[in-house]
């Protein structure tokens, strides 16, 4: 039998850019360079049987669901939300999802390096991150406030709110907005100074600082407790060189990653499809994740007034198709730790949903029985799963009479366009299929 999947490739090469590295991967097919001599061990990497120790970790590849319920679940019950999701993070008291479903993991929310208004009266004034002004600063969009990640003071904090999660009955502790995003973006009013240098902190100074944090909080997280974060973004920052101005350093802290930009920023129009090698980058992302023993979580947000897509022209026909591709591309990569949501309404009424739920996560597609492959010369991709098959076009041109083996002239359901196909099939430009036997 095949394997369920294969590893991702390993791509810290010194001087080797996101751009080479897609285009070396599409010249291959997709496949893995390291398996031509290309690729090195990830030096920041665990051990990875280590890593696929923990309980909670799965062996088979599938479909998950998770939910960022830290924006609620909208009018779903618990045992709804518990039945769908196999992971939620927020402040929802857990007991009631765990009566439903004890296999649920409920993951508590903390802002990571920020904190509100009211914790900035709370906290000694070494602990907040202050401009070159000597101002506290707050994120542009958030009432949120920075702090420095190192600062003993506020170790101390935020590793007392882990501790007093514990007998709270949640299954781990998330911490949110981590990575380069103050010191690297517009994150933020202004630019935090490192107070050991005088001088703005660097990518690499913050990475490190947040690393102390990281590893503070995971000392003291019981073994059969996860501790996860979000902040990987897009590829071209998670494969950024050198690796300790990457996300990717602070992975060896944690036992799960998430990305909320994952195949589009979320207020970016419907019509903006990302480049075949950004694609390719956050594919081999997935896969670099899964390698390391970790949990993935790729969320992908239709955003594009600040609040939705659905207002934009013909958005009856890409918010699907976004959906489609964005599930698609995330079932080629997949690992058995991989999980998946899409949100397409920031400030849902009368009650805020990140559990939104669609008819493709219905498909019964089962387990995944093939890696990643290619139809021919082209670009277009597909994974073999138990029940059928899911076909993905990131390019922006159609590509006609897509063969699979074992296919031709097979009827297909293909899951939200509530109609079947027949192999060959003509696969239009940045379009996802989720296929099972008719």
């Amino acid at each position: 039998m095949r394997k369920l999947f294969e590893v991702a490739i390993v791509l810290t090469i010194t001087g080797f850019s996101m751009n080479a590295m897609a285009t070396q991967i599409l010249r291959n097919g997709g496949t893995d360079l390291a398996a031509n001599g290309a690729g090195d061990v990830v030096p920041e990497a665990p051990h990875v049987a280590e890593r696929h120790a923990k309980p909670w970790m799965h062996t088979e590849t599938r479909l998950r669901l998770f939910a960022p319920a830290w924006r609620d679940i909208g009018e779903q019950s618990p045992t709804e939300a518990a039945g769908r999701f196999e992971v939620l993070y927020g402040h929802l008291d857990p007991k009631p999802f765990h009566e439903a479903n004890p296999d649920v993991k409920m993951i508590k929310y903390l802002l990571g390096p920020y904190v509100n208004k009211r914790e900035v009266a709370r906290l000694p004034s070494d602990a907040m991150g202050h401009n070159a002004d000597g101002n506290i600063i707050k994120a542009r969009n958030f009432e949120n406030w920075v702090v420095v990640p190192d600062n003993p003071h506020w170790i101390d904090y935020v590793v007392q709110f882990a501790k007093n999660q514990f007998d709270l009955g949640y299954d781990g502790i998330f911490t949110d907005s981590m990575g380069t995003g103050p010191v690297g973006g517009n994150y933020l009013h202004s630019k935090p100074i490192n107070p050991n240098t005088g001088q703005e902190y660097t990518k690499t100074e913050w990475m490190m600082a947040e690393s102390k944090m990281a590893q503070a909080i995971r000392q003291v997280i019981p073994e059969d407790m996860m501790l996860t974060m979000n902040g990987l973004a897009r590829g071209t920052r998670y494969w950024a060189e050198p690796v300790e101005s990457s996300p990717r350093v602070l992975l060896a802290h944690y036992d799960g990653a998430m990305s909320e930009q994952i195949w589009r920023e979320p207020k970016s129009e419907l019509t903006s499809w990302p480049s075949l090698e950004l694609w390719m980058s956050e594919i081999e992302m997935i896969k670099d994740v899964e390698k390391r023993g970790l949990m993935g979580f790729w969320w992908t947000k239709c955003w594009s007034n600040g609040n939705t897509s659905n207002d934009e022209p013909n958005a009856d026909v890409l918010v699907p198709q976004w959906r489609r591709f964005a599930l698609g591309s995330y079932l080629l990569a997949a690992g058995p730790n991989s999980y998946f949501n899409f949100d397409t309404k920031k400030k849902d009424q009368p009650k805020s949903n990140a559990a939104e739920y669609y008819v493709e996560y219905d498909a019964p597609l089962g387990v995944a029985i093939g890696s990643m492959d290619q139809f021919g010369g082209t670009k277009v991709y597909y994974r073999r799963f138990e029940n059928g098959f899911v076909v993905v076009n990131p390019d922006g041109n159609a590509v006609n009479g897509v063969e699979i083996p074992g296919t031709d002239g097979k009827t297909f359901k293909s899951w939200g366009e509530d109609n079947s196909v027949i192999f060959p099939l003509d696969v239009k430009a940045h379009t996802g299929l989720i296929l099972t036997r008719d």
